[in-house]
């Protein structure tokens, strides 16, 4: 492809609306550009117009898979007032294209797309398996990876690149992603009275007190550092003279490779049961999303490589780093823990969800150049 066709492939991608909707207009979209190309795949189809999409190239000489994953969904544009060009049209000023989407990560998505399709028309096919792993929904909830991993596309993978948007750089570690709720049930009552009620809200502050020092006997992980938690959201009461009977806080926790997600999980647990020894109402946990943490050596050869491709693409070293957002691997590696991991992709980190998002055409140009570098790379020594 030249130039101009990979930008027309992205500026196509940003303006389909993604906001928590309309996937299967990007699988659609990218089914036709492999169809042109003689790439098989399959698209499932897992809601109403939200689906994932699943292809594969190589000539299956060695037994390695490399998966390369992206999410086709993106975050709301917020207040479009605030946006300089309109966030559903891609807008080229200079090296830069704006629009939703643009970083986070149709950018990543379309590299990893237009890295797939330009060996198979340079006749240079992996020697092994290259496993294109589209999903859906991974900014609230990541339920297409979900379904990809019971599918079992993921438990068999020896290497995975996920294309976020890393401005060349490459991450080699992630936190998970653990969020809860703690529900209380009491006992509604006028305000005149209210030692007949039960107040919800009271009891849930018997929760909010203890949770700044719940996981103080986790150690610092030697990687991710610290346990980082808070509660983020409470709610409860309907009118200023009754008693509440109910009320609910959430919390988001970040588990790492020394502080799991089943021991956080336990601790929560616990918390909760003797904390209902003791109250009058009753207190309710659950467990909305619970990602994994993702924890691959710096110097695992995928890392390595990488950055040293990247470094002369991007003309500019790489840097190997960890951050403390999830990604979709966070589910992938549920059943496939030892898989070396790394995510990498064009600009910009920083512009993600923000107003006025935008990647550069020289980072993504550079994106598709490393990423069909390290497919040929991966394979090299197989047996």
């Amino acid at each position: 492809m030249d130039k101009i066709e990979k930008i027309k492939i992205l500026s196509d991608l940003i303006e389909i609306n993604t906001v928590d909707q309309n996937e299967k207009l990007v699988a659609d979209y990218i089914g036709n550009l492999f169809t042109q190309h003689g790439i098989s795949f399959v698209i499932n189809e897992v809601e109403e117009n939200r689906a994932t999409l699943v292809a594969e190239i190589g000539v299956k000489k060695s037994p390695k898979i490399l998966g390369l994953s992206g999410h086709a969904d993106t975050v709301s544009a917020g207040d479009l007032n605030k946006w300089t060009y309109n966030p559903f049209e891609a807008t080229i000023e200079g090296d830069r294209i704006y629009g939703r989407g643009s970083s986070d990560m149709k950018s990543g998505l379309a590299a990893q797309v237009i890295a797939l399709i330009e060996l198979v028309e340079e006749n240079n096919l992996p020697e092994g398996t290259v496993r294109f792993l589209m999903t859906n929904n991974e900014e609230d909830g990541a339920s297409g990876a979900k379904v990809l991993t019971e599918q079992g596309y993921s438990k068999d993978l020896d290497g995975l690149i996920i294309s976020e948007p890393t401005g060349g750089n490459v991450v080699y570690a992630h936190c998970g992603s653990l969020n809860y709720r703690v529900k209380s049930h009491g006992k509604a009552w006028h305000s005149s009275a209210p030692q007949n009620g039960i107040n919800a809200i009271t009891n849930l502050m018997a929760f909010a007190e203890k949770e700044p020092t719940l996981f103080d006997e986790f150690e610092d992980d030697p990687i991710l550092g610290s346990l980082a938690h808070s509660i983020t959201k409470i709610e409860g009461g309907h009118q200023i003279n009754s008693i509440p009977e109910y009320a609910e806080l959430s919390g988001n926790i970040r588990p790492t490779a020394t502080a799991s997600n089943q021991a956080i999980i336990d601790i929560l647990t616990q918390t909760i049961e003797q904390l209902n020894q003791n109250l009058a109402g009753h207190l309710e946990l659950e467990i909305i999303h619970d990602f994994y943490p993702v924890v691959t050596k710096p110097d695992n050869p995928l890392i390595q490589q990488l950055a040293s491709l990247s470094t002369t693409n991007f003309n500019r070293p790489a840097e190997l780093k960890i951050i403390h957002g999830a990604t979709d691997a966070s589910d992938f590696v549920k059943v496939n823990p030892t898989v070396p991991v790394a995510v990498f992709g064009p600009d910009a980190w920083e512009n993600a969800h923000q107003v006025d998002e935008f990647t550069t055409i020289s980072s993504y140009l550079s994106a598709i150049t490393t990423l069909k570098q390290i497919i040929s790379q991966f394979f090299n020594n197989f047996e």
